[in-house]
């Protein structure tokens, strides 16, 4: 790579590695909750020591995704500025497939696996988990399905969603305001950050007026990420991506968390590190690129496969109440599941789908 490389040269054209980093970040989410449905164990995530005990592998995951949509969806509107179009896209990427899995776990998995009669599993809360539809719930569970379980959730992962609406619906509004006043982007960065900080360390009642004080952390946590992306496109002709400043920022990742907030030095220097890894075009990528992007489908699907796994080839050990299995053995036999399932849905579902924008 050349040395005075820029970002808006690196970012041309459609040969990168992003399909293949957002694959990574899907799986190190299917990592984590390994752990958290197999042992209750996260301490024993890679990340969680690498990071010094201040990130678990799918928050690393989460804020890889929400970086590259920022710079993504942003550049996305910012070149056809077009609503109708920017909106019917946003729609056709992320509702098809969520739409296709709620119905379908709510319909037809979730009586299958329930442990109560279908009177009884139908009399529960299906419109809570059925809300998850228009991004307005955070019922995960289903009547019945998984009570034996660490974690009862039919899918701990869409909650990311909701987020992710929001962070598009913010683009229709700061994009005007970046055009005039591109420096406002680090103002708008500042106050998600100050959102974040104030409800993680200032705020200590479980809600803020009727909201809940993890959702207005989660906002300001995850709107900066994807201000951060967004502030890496508009300033695209201005950073010099190179090898030297990428091993900076690695090294300010692993030692920033020692001394700081594990969000705060992502922000600082993780955009950089998977921008410049996205960017960059390999070997490996030029086949993967053929497969498909199969990272939405890994994440969407991963959570009830596992869960399903666990049930599968897990045990109660005597004396417990809930299913306990080894946490790679589910990874990795989930991973054989999901992958095959991800690139059926890719390639006769969403891919079909996305013709149409």
């Amino acid at each position: 790579m050349n040395n005075r490389c820029t970002l808006d040269t690196l970012s041309q054209g459609k040969d990168n590695n992003l399909n293949l980093v957002r694959l990574i970040a899907a799986l190190l989410v299917m990592y984590m909750h390994s752990f958290a449905l197999c042992q209750a164990n996260l301490e024993q995530d890679l990340m969680y020591t690498l990071t010094f005990g201040h990130a678990l592998s799918g928050q690393v995951g989460v804020d890889i995704f929400f970086v590259i949509s920022g710079f993504l969806i942003y550049r996305s509107y910012d070149r056809g500025n077009n609503i109708g179009k920017y909106l019917k896209a946003r729609f056709l990427r992320i509702w098809p497939l969520l739409a296709l899995f709620i119905l379908s776990t709510a319909f037809i998995f979730g009586p299958m696996f329930t442990d109560l009669s279908m009177k009884e599993y139908f009399a529960g809360d299906i419109k809570g988990y059925l809300l998850n539809l228009v991004f307005i719930s955070s019922q995960t569970r289903l009547p019945g399905v998984f009570v034996s379980h660490i974690n009862s959730s039919a899918n701990g992962s869409i909650w990311t969603l909701q987020y992710e609406v929001v962070c598009y619906i913010l683009v229709l509004a700061i994009l005007p305001l970046l055009r005039k006043y591109k420096k406002l982007i680090f103002v708008m960065i500042a106050a998600s950050a100050g959102v974040y900080l104030f409800f993680t360390y200032g705020w200590t009642d479980p809600n803020f007026y009727i909201v809940s004080k993890i959702t207005l952390t989660n906002l300001g946590r995850l709107t900066l990420h994807f201000l951060v992306g967004v502030c890496y496109y508009l300033y695209r002709d201005k950073i010099i991506m190179s090898r030297n400043k990428f091993l900076i920022a690695v090294a300010g990742i692993i030692s920033g968390s020692y001394w700081l907030d594990y969000e705060i030095v992502f922000a600082l220097f993780g955009a950089y590190v998977i921008l410049y890894l996205g960017f960059s075009y390999y070997g490996i990528s030029k086949y993967y690129n053929k497969v498909g992007d199969i990272s939405y489908g890994v994440y969407i699907m991963s959570f009830f496969v596992q869960q399903r796994v666990t049930e599968w080839l897990g045990a109660i050990p005597l004396g417990y109440r809930a299913y306990y299995m080894d946490t790679y053995q589910n990874f990795w036999v989930s991973v054989l599941i999901v992958v095959p399932l991800s690139l059926i849905s890719w390639h006769c579902f969403e891919k079909q789908l996305l013709k149409l924008k």
